[in-house]
């Protein structure tokens, strides 16, 4: 199906220059090593700012003063770090709004100055001056009037595509898994839910980015955007932003694509019956569960377990995840940091892909996590793990091998550190079983081989049929959920009545 490539970023992520971690080197770093697009975007202005007890709110006064001071330098390395055909950098700030919600500002190039405006219509004109600049609310789902988003103010005609998830949590609905726990403002408010903007008339496609305040551009389960572009380009990426042509992922890269009587997701379309909705889905997990929507219903789903076969697991490509940390019980205080050094060896068979899944936790300035190695049936790899600052407590790092190979070859995984540790299976074993290693005595870090995962339940390619009805405007998009608990979702595509 797809005549376009699909290429991984985060369009939302914050560091020192503003009022979070870590230097901006550090964040085209990290971007480098695992994303192929990135828009920083610093903390700008707040301009209904609330006085906060024990002068809370001087937090942000004195982060808008950082970027102020060097906002030169943010122009700067985004034009030094963009390499069209190898990494993507947009130059982009966030403006905040207790009345109209936030937004991130995204530029098509280098050169332009931040914005400060006491009304969003106001940004949305200085924006809209700016031939093909973008602006996108962010999390959507809290009360209007606590950097909710105010939907009477959201204007499609410069915010082609809505953050529907982050590490705030998930605004598709008020319900089910992200809730909004980690900040001030509140639950999920169901009148500022995705759901609810649909049914209103908003068009907007879906992307999701990390907000993350670690200066982990990418961190796994806050949120990335997969776009769907031409080619590994600023223009192309933006493009595909302002077509709609987005998905939006938990953290698990799971590749989405989506057409509507080969309508590509975003479109919109002028009243047809006949409506065949054709869904491809790569999965980072076993893929529990495709979900499609009309008008925010589902009517439809797929579950590849009832169509799982056997006989062609073998030599398929199956995945395997790789996951290391845990350590030390918190209670316990012992907390610390833990450096690993890993070489995978696949002997008899290929490693095809290798898939960062790497959370923001723990900060720190110098260490980074990297794939430092790949060959055809090897990979080498370096992570930091520790209980200290692990996103939704989760003490742990992975990788996820797409590997081929009969149940004969044999995967190895060689440990430098945290000690020297070896371990060896069959691809028929672990298809059976899991393994889990401890790496020393009691408290000791550990590192976990996931039981394989068949291309069958990884991979699902359906079609979907339904019939429209002339004076209704319906709109269709679908969500894939895997037995992990990651999930993703495509942009809408929108059938006129």
């Amino acid at each position: 199906m797809p005549d376009y490539s699909i290429f991984w970023g985060d369009l939302h992520n914050h560091n020192a220059v503003g009022y979070a971690k870590g230097t901006l080197e550090r964040t085209y770093e990290i971007a480098r090593e695992h994303l192929d697009f990135l828009a920083f975007t610093p903390h700008s202005q707040w301009h209904d700012m609330p006085e906060m007890p024990n002068d809370a709110h001087m937090k942000w006064v004195n982060g808008f003063r950082v970027l102020r001071e060097n906002w030169p330098k943010v122009q700067r390395m985004a034009k030094e770090s963009n390499r069209a055909g190898k990494f993507v950098s947009i130059l982009a700030y966030e403006w905040h709004s207790s009345y109209f919600g936030d937004y991130c500002v995204y530029f098509p190039d280098d050169d332009r100055e931040m914005a400060y405006h006491n009304h969003v219509q106001e940004l949305q004109e200085a924006v809209r001056g700016v031939d093909g600049a973008i602006m996108a609310p962010h999390h959507l789902g809290y009360k209007q009037g606590w950097r909710g988003a105010n939907w009477e103010h959201v204007d499609t005609t410069v915010s082609p595509i809505i953050e529907i998830f982050s590490e705030h949590g998930l605004s598709e609905s008020d319900r089910g898994r992200g809730r909004y726990i980690r900040h001030s403002m509140g639950g999920r408010w169901t009148r500022n839910t995705v759901q609810r903007a649909l049914e209103s008339g908003v068009r907007a496609g879906f992307i999701a980015s990390s907000d993350d305040h670690l200066g982990y551009p990418g961190a796994w389960g806050e949120g990335l955007a997969g776009i769907w572009a031409e080619d590994l380009s600023r223009a192309s990426i933006l493009d595909a932003l302002w077509k709609r042509r987005t998905t939006a992922v938990t953290g698990d890269r799971i590749r989405l694509a989506v057409r509507l009587n080969d309508h590509w997701m975003g479109s919109a379309l002028p009243f047809v019956d006949e409506r065949e909705i054709a869904v491809e889905a790569l999965g980072m997990d076993e893929i529990d569960r495709v979900d499609l929507l009309r008008n925010n219903r589902v009517i439809g789903r797929y579950f590849p377990e009832d169509h799982l076969q056997p006989e062609k697991q073998w030599p398929g490509e199956h995945l395997c995840r790789l996951e290391f940390g845990w350590g030390p019980w918190g209670d316990l205080n012992m907390a610390r940091i833990a450096d690993w050094k890993v070489r995978a060896k696949l002997d008899g068979g290929k490693i095809l892909a290798v898939v960062p899944c790497f959370q923001s936790g723990p900060y720190d300035e110098t260490r980074r996590d990297r794939i430092t190695d790949r060959k055809q049936s090897e990979v080498a790899f370096e992570l930091h793990t520790s209980r200290k600052e692990a996103f939704e407590e989760l003490p742990t790092k992975s990788v996820v091998l797409r590997l081929t190979g009969p149940p004969s070859a044999k995967l190895s995984l060689e440990l430098e550190s945290p000690a020297p540790v070896g371990f060896q299976r069959s691809l028929g074993a672990l298809a059976e079983n899991n393994e889990v290693e401890i790496t020393g005595r009691f408290t000791a870090e550990s590192f976990l081989v996931h039981r394989l995962v068949p291309p069958t339940l990884s991979r699902v390619r359906t079609t979907f049929r339904d019939r429209g009805r002339q004076g209704r405007t319906d709109y269709y998009y679908v969500r894939v959920t895997q037995t992990n608990g990651q999930q993703a979702w495509a942009s809408p595509i929108w059938v006129e009545g």
